[in-house]
């Protein structure tokens, strides 16, 4: 069998989910799903799809129902955009409509995420008429402090929050404000569960990396084996962003010769 064939998607009991393919006979294929039923489906089944690329986190033909629930085309995104739900990225969609003779314009940012007890669903954040103030400033029943609506509003951090289910249970997120929205947006928080380049984050190194910091991680490679890193998290993409700890270091030798030259060249003028 093909091994594009072995990891996809299928629809069961009205959720999409991840599937490993066992193997293939007469039209037919066996499946393992992720929660561990195992069953046959018609190799052309509608239900069934082919995982396209190492990226994808969803099926498009689950962005594809999920956005029609909020009237919007799938088929008329772009391929890209397509691809960048299906992978679980952010889009901003804004449209036009007809009320009461004239013609308006909506805006919200939506966006693939995946719920253990629901499965998959589209997040949905509409953009304000105003902007969002202090006193609105509120998420996951957590009001947001003066010091950390001015840090996300003025100065562009990331805030770190403790949000409250309803039980009154305690759990992390990252917040920041969105200019496109005109609101503060959320994201998950990073967790020793989080994997990095297949390694699990420390607890340690999970809080640094969610307070913003840069930090120095040793990660495995298949052709250099083990090297260090600087990696830093950027939530609003939700990316890793690593450097080379080696070439960071030559590069920063590098700044201070020049700098050093400079200087040694302006008192030998003087």
């Amino acid at each position: 069998m093909e091994n594009q064939l072995e990891k996809v998607f299928v629809k069961v009991n009205q959720k999409w989910q991840k599937a490993n393919i066992i193997n293939e006979e007469e039209g037919k294929v066996n499946v393992l799903t992720q929660d561990g039923q195992r069953f046959c489906i018609d190799k052309e089944s509608k239900w069934l799809e082919v995982v396209q690329n190492p990226a994808q986190r969803y099926a498009y033909g689950d962005v594809k129902e999920q956005l029609e629930g909020q009237y919007i085309s799938f088929e008329k995104l772009p391929e890209n955009v397509k691809d960048n739900l299906a992978q679980g990225k952010e889009h901003f969609y804004v449209s036009t409509y007809l009320s009461d003779g004239e013609l308006k314009e909506t805006s919200k940012m939506v966006q693939m995420v995946y719920d253990p007890n629901m499965g998959s669903r589209l997040f949905v954040q509409f953009k304000r008429k105003n902007q969002v103030t202090l006193d609105q400033a509120i998420a996951y029943n957590h009001k947001f402090s003066p010091n950390e609506f001015e840090r996300m509003v003025s100065k562009k951090e990331v805030v770190l929050f403790q949000g409250i289910t309803k039980d009154g249970e305690l759990f992390e997120k990252l917040a920041y404000y969105e200019p496109k929205l005109l609101d503060i947006r959320t994201k998950s928080a990073l967790t020793p569960n989080t994997y990095l380049y297949g390694s699990k984050l420390t607890a340690t190194q999970a809080k640094a990396l969610n307070q913003g910091e840069e930090i120095e991680i040793k990660i495995k490679t298949k052709s250099k084996g083990t090297k260090p890193y600087l990696v830093s998290y950027t939530p609003r993409n939700e990316i890793f962003i690593t450097k080379n700890l080696q070439l960071e270091k030559a590069r920063n030798l590098e700044i201070v010769t020049d700098e050093k030259k400079k200087s040694s060249s302006q008192r030998m003028k003087i």
